[in-house]
């Protein structure tokens, strides 16, 4: 989900105007002082942000400094297995990527008699392993549809695949393509699973005995979905260069109508374009219905935490502030309240096309596996070589005896 959507989403003076107290050398300080915790995020991501600008009172609610490490998210996951192979507890507290739960799952503090009922839908099932929710959710993506409302009138805004290609040949001319397929990294991965979703998957990648599922119709039907738009002359010649940056790039540069992109991409391009002229609606359908994955983050505790129980109240503060998330620059949370109820303002369209979306029975998480990131390189290749003219089930079928070989 979502390396490139953190990547470029504060500006510095945004950043500079929320420091509380230290930067990169937090993690200096440790956890065992009973009067502070430290907490690893993002650096330059809402996390940051949020826990910089919240500091001050939760400090004055409870007493605890909160020491904040910022680290980019390459050296996030690094950072985390040193310490935890090393048993000290550098972070009480740390914001993951839910593709890394699984590996770390050993090490973080499940929560307990947790209130989910907020929780915006598929974040409980994608945040447990073995029973056990190992955190609260910060936000969640998902794709939707973002399309220019002063050329698409509301009555023809597509709804499944076939409404979809059809319109983007339409709307295709010498200055403007139709859409755009995402064909780079992992942002095509997880377009491969959303028309995997709407093709009627029943559990990504694996089924729900465990069993390897790539070869199944859905997958093949996915591709071909995905092969058939790169090939028509209403998307660009470069799909396998083109990621969610590239599209937005194109959309609110006027060379596309309309994409399937992360939520956040939206109040961007009102910015961008204005209001007057970018819709959003939910995810378009495939045969068996709406659907998509998710790329949600949560805020976890750390066992090896020698102040857990200020950091328990910590990360339930955090939830508890998470409305905050939307006024920062990405406009995306965890709790379904929030959702429904920035919703109603303009220019937060977009929660409800992701609430939508994420009920609908197709939407699903990825696979809470400790090789996940084996696994996502090889679906990488998948996509890489059936956009560039390899045989999609023979494809399909290699790329299923590598994970089968990969494990779990």
């Amino acid at each position: 989900m979502k390396r490139k959507i953190i990547a470029s989403i504060l500006v510095m003076s945004m950043v500079g105007s929320m420091l509380v107290g230290c930067g990169a050398n937090g993690g200096k300080k440790q956890a065992s002082n009973k009067n502070s915790i430290t907490v690893l995020v993002e650096s330059g991501s809402p996390a940051e942000a949020l826990a910089k600008e919240t500091a001050a009172e939760f400090k004055e609610e409870t007493g605890c400094e909160v020491v904040v490490d910022a680290v980019a998210y390459t050296g996030m996951y690094d950072k985390l297995s040193t310490e935890i192979k090393a048993k000290q507890a550098t972070h009480d507290v740390a914001c993951m990527d839910v593709v890394w739960l699984a590996a770390f799952a050993g090490a973080i503090e499940p929560l307990k008699d947790a209130d989910t009922s907020d929780f915006l839908p598929t974040l409980e099932e994608s945040g447990t392993i073995d029973g056990n929710l190992l955190g609260y959710p910060m936000w969640v993506n998902s794709k939707i549809l973002i399309y220019r409302k002063d050329l698409i009138p509301e009555n023809k805004v597509p709804k499944t695949w076939e409404e979809y290609q059809k319109l983007s040949q339409e709307l295709s001319t010498d200055e403007m393509y139709g859409t755009t397929v995402f064909g780079s990294g992992t942002d095509a991965v997880c377009s491969f699973l959303d028309f995997a979703c709407q093709a009627g998957a029943d559990g990504l990648v694996f089924d729900k005995e465990g069993n390897v599922n790539i070869t199944d119709q859905a997958y093949v039907d996915a591709l071909n979905f995905m092969v058939e738009n790169a090939n028509a002359d209403y998307t660009p010649s470069d799909s396998l260069s083109t990621a969610a940056t590239e599209s937005q790039e194109l959309f609110t540069n006027g060379k596309i109508a309309m994409q399937l992109n992360w939520s956040h991409q939206y109040p961007a391009a009102v910015e961008a374009l204005g209001a007057d002229k970018v819709g959003c609606a939910p995810m378009i359908a495939g045969s068996a219905g709406i659907g998509a994955t998710t790329g949600p983050w949560y805020e976890c505790v750390m066992k090896d935490s020698k102040n857990k129980e200020m950091a328990q109240k910590y990360v339930e503060f955090m939830y508890e502030h998470n409305e905050d998330y939307m006024d920062l620059t990405l406009k995306i949370a965890g709790r379904t309240s929030v959702y429904e109820e920035k919703g109603k303002e303009a220019g937060n369209e977009h929660t409800t096309a992701v609430l939508e979306t994420l009920n609908s029975k197709q939407s699903q998480a990825r696979p809470m596996v400790k090789t996940w990131p084996q696994i996502e390189e090889v679906l990488v290749g998948v996509v890489e070589s059936t956009l560039g003219g390899a045989d999609i089930n023979e494809t399909l079928e290699s790329a299923k005896a590598e994970i089968e070989a990969i494990g779990k």
